[in-house]
């Protein structure tokens, strides 16, 4: 396995639950007289292998793995970074290991705002299924949030174990399902005509860490409101006696929660 790691393309963010900034120096005795010289380190913290990402729906056999260990290199993206771009046809899969996604519909003439589709974070696939079945352009982009850190393998290596291995396909498919059902869970919650009711609906369904990590602007546009009418939401829920709790348990039990902390 390779480790790709591009200076231009990663830069360090303070506000990634990822990384720390450690003071480091050394004392060094010069002329006569003792000088203190130090620097600000960046550590980064890669959380997530490649053997625990694809733990979900459940554990590939030991060949398989290692098939996708073998061709596999780690990549990073920087902040606001695309991942995956709409119009072009992706080659590509990508095994988020560290970071925050946003899955979105680009500006058009017709509509001068983006549109967020879904979120991933460490522990989801990012990818476009259109090409990689059906051959054709990517219908959406996906971009880093917060740095992204990823193991990208080729889509043609996902394709052959998919056509050829029995417990792979079934692994993609139930993967599949998997986010068909989380698909399904979405259009329940951003249904309501009440913009209230979807925020709290978010709520349940988000947990604080990620709420922290993701700006206003992103989290209203996925709602399909405006930052200012998420700002009123907000002040709105604080004055609510009644709260409304993240349902995790539920989200762990149809395996959608990635690697999502409380």
């Amino acid at each position: 396995m390779q480790n790709s790691y591009n200076q231009d393309n990663f830069v360090s963010d303070k506000c990634n639950l990822h990384t720390l900034k450690v003071q480091v120096g050394i004392l060094l005795f010069n002329g006569g007289q003792y000088i203190f010289y130090s620097e600000l380190v960046l550590i980064n913290y890669d959380f997530m292998k490649l053997n625990d990402i694809t733990k979900v729906p459940f554990e590939l056999p030991q060949d398989v793995l290692e098939i996708l260990q073998k061709n596999s290199e780690i990549v990073h993206f920087k902040k606001n970074a695309n991942l995956i771009e709409k119009g072009v046809t992706v080659t590509t899969f990508y095994f988020l290991k560290s970071g925050l996604c946003r899955i979105y519909y680009p500006p058009t003439p017709e509509n001068s705002r983006e549109e967020n589709l879904l979120f991933g974070e460490a522990g989801n696939i990012a990818t476009s299924v259109t090409s990689f079945i059906l051959h054709r352009p990517s219908v959406f982009s996906i971009a880093a949030v917060t740095n992204v850190s990823a193991y990208k393998i080729d889509a043609e290596i996902i394709r052959n174990l998919y056509h050829t291995n029995a417990e792979f396909c079934r692994w993609l498919l139930e993967l599949s399902l998997l986010q068909l059902s989380y698909l399904e869970i979405r259009h329940t919650y951003l249904a309501p005509k009440d913009a209230y009711t979807r925020f709290l609906k978010f709520i349940q369904f988000k947990p604080k860490s990620f709420m922290s990590r993701v700006p206003d602007y992103h989290i209203a546009s996925y709602l399909g409101i405006t930052p200012t009418a998420l700002s009123l939401l907000k002040a709105r829920y604080a004055r609510d006696p009644d709260k409304v709790a993240y349902d995790k348990d539920f989200l762990d039990g149809v395996g959608i929660t990635g690697a999502a902390p409380d």
